[in-house]
């Protein structure tokens, strides 16, 4: 009976105390793991139970908890644990390796983004020419006209999207 009044430990008081205990702050830890300070933040409230495996073994490496320990706390198969131990990242190196992918994905996907929006960009410019030639012309059919209209409507608004995506990085 006595047991049942200690409090159980949690996966959020276990890495909320570590976290203190090496001297980082939240803002510092959640840099090292690549995730938003929200995201540690939800952790160690508690509302996020169930990290991810590469957050875990990043907790692993950062605050030295056994990721067995936190995986286990955090509610994973007996399966999934040995499977995270032995098979997903066996080595701090391999953690940083998967990051640094993780990075480059990115950044060619904000790549691939910039280049669809200087497309856009350009595509709008050269259709301006193509635009204001018709809207000079005394005899073009009002359908053409409305056509052209419609086309240079959804050129700005591609242009607008790829430039408030260009923002958001």
């Amino acid at each position: 009976m006595l047991g049942k009044n200690k409090k159980e430990e949690t996966l959020a008081d276990l890495i909320k105390s570590a976290r203190k205990e090496k001297g980082l702050s939240a803002r510092k830890l959640a840099s090292l793991l690549k995730i938003s300070h929200t995201e540690l933040n939800n952790i160690e409230s508690g509302f996020r139970v169930k990290p991810s495996i590469i957050i875990l073994k990043g907790i692993e490496q950062y605050l030295d908890i056994p990721f067995t320990k936190t995986a286990e706390l955090a509610g994973y198969s007996k399966e999934t644990i040995k499977y995270g131990e032995d098979e997903i990242i066996v080595s701090y190196e391999m953690y940083d390796k998967k990051i640094k992918e993780i990075e480059e994905e990115l950044k060619h996907a904000e790549f691939i983004i910039d280049q669809k929006r200087h497309v856009a960009m350009d595509t709008h410019e050269y259709f301006n020419d193509i635009y204001n030639y018709l809207k000079k012309q005394k005899d073009i059919d009002k359908s053409i006209l409305d056509k052209a209209d419609s086309i240079d409507r959804f050129l700005s608004e591609i242009e607008r999207k790829y430039e408030s995506i260009s923002k958001e990085k």
